[in-house]
C-alpha cells in the first residue's frame, strides 16, 4: 500500500532513533478532533505532569490522574490504554515544546562564544522545566528495571545541545560532540532539580550555579580564540580543538537547528 512505510514510521517511535518533534496524540487511542476534546486531553496531561513531579512514576495511577484532572476514569481511558501511555504522552508533549523553544532562544550572533550561547539558553530551559516538573522528575529518575520513559526526551535534549555545540566548535567528530552534549545535559538536569523545587527568592542561585559549572566545563574543553589559555605553554590541561572563527560560527545556526539529523 502506498505510504504504508511512512505511516508505520510515524506510529513507531523506535523507527526514528533521534526524533526532534513529537505530538502527544501519538500515544493516545485517537487524535482530538474538537477544541473541547483537546482541552480535555491537556487537562489529563497537565495533571499527570504535576503528579509525576510530586509522586513519581511508580506511585502515580490513572485514577489519581483522572481525579486531579477533574475527569472521569472512563474519559482518561478513552484517550489512553494504560498509565504508560499517559506518561509517554506527557514526555512526548514536553519534547515537542522543548524543541520549539530551543529554536526560539538560540541567538544568531557571531560574537557569542559557546559558553555565552549556552549560558543564554539556560534561563529559558530553567523556566521550561519549572512548567514541566514531572518531565524533569522522569529525566532525573533515569532507567529503572529496564523501563526508561524519559529516554526519548533525554535523546532530544542531547541532540539539541549537540547541535548548539557543533555551531560554535569547528570540526567536531560526532562522538566527541555527543559526549560533550551528554555531559552538559547531565549537569543541567542534576542542577535543575533543586532549582524547580526552590522558592523564587533562591531559585536563581541554583540557575547561576548551573551556568557557572557548564561554562567552566565548556570553557576549559573549548577555549575561545582569545582565551589566555592559549598563551600558557605548560598548562596542566590541554585541548585538541581550536574554536571556530566568528564568521563560520554564525553561518549555519538556524539551518543546523532546523535539520532533522
Amino acid at each position: 500500500m502506498a505510504g504504508s512505510s511512512a505511516q508505520r514510521a510515524q506510529r513507531d517511535p523506535q523507527s526514528q532513533p533521534r526524533p526532534l518533534v513529537h505530538t502527544s496524540a501519538r500515544y493516545t487511542r485517537t487524535a482530538p478532533r474538537q477544541a473541547r476534546s483537546a482541552r480535555s486531553l491537556d487537562l489529563i496531561l497537565d495533571a499527570a505532569e504535576r503528579l509525576l513531579h510530586v509522586r513519581g512514576v511508580v506511585e502515580t495511577s490513572t485514577v489519581d490522574v483522572a481525579a486531579d484532572a477533574g475527569v472521569s476514569v472512563g474519559r482518561l481511558y478513552y484517550w489512553f490504554p494504560d498509565k504508560d501511555a499517559v506518561v509517554q504522552a506527557v514526555l512526548n508533549r514536553a519534547a515537542s515544546r522543548l524543541s520549539a523553544l530551543w529554536v526560539d532562544v538560540i541567538i544568531d550572533d557571531d560574537s557569542l562564544s559557546l559558553t555565552d550561547q549556552i549560558s543564554g539558553v539556560l534561563p529559558a530551559i530553567g523556566q521550561f522545566f519549572r512548567q514541566h516538573q514531572g518531565s524533569l522528575a522522569v529525566l532525573q529518575r533515569g532507567p529503572v528495571d529496564g523501563s526508561d520513559p524519559g529516554g526519548p526526551l533525554r535523546v532530544l535534549f542531547v541532540d539539541l545541545m549537540a547541535k548548539t555545540i557543533e555551531l560554535r566548535v569547528a570540526g567536531l567528530a560526532p562522538r566527541e560532540r555527543d559526549q560533550a552534549a551528554d555531559t552538559v545535559v547531565r549537569i543541567v538536569i542534576a542542577m535543575l532539580v533543586p532549582y524547580v523545587r526552590a522558592d523564587h527568592a533562591h531559585a536563581n542561585l541554583y540557575l547561576d550555579e548551573a551556568g557557572s559549572v557548564v561554562s567552566a566545563y565548556l570553557q576549559r574543553r573549548y577555549p575561545g580564540a582569545h582565551d589566555p589559555f592559549w598563551t600558557i605553554a605548560d598548562g596542566p590541561i590541554r585541548t585538541s580543538r581550536r574554536p571556530r572563527t566568528a564568521a563560520k560560527e554564525s553561518r549555519r545556526v538556524h539551518a543546523v537547528l532546523a535539520s532533522p539529523e
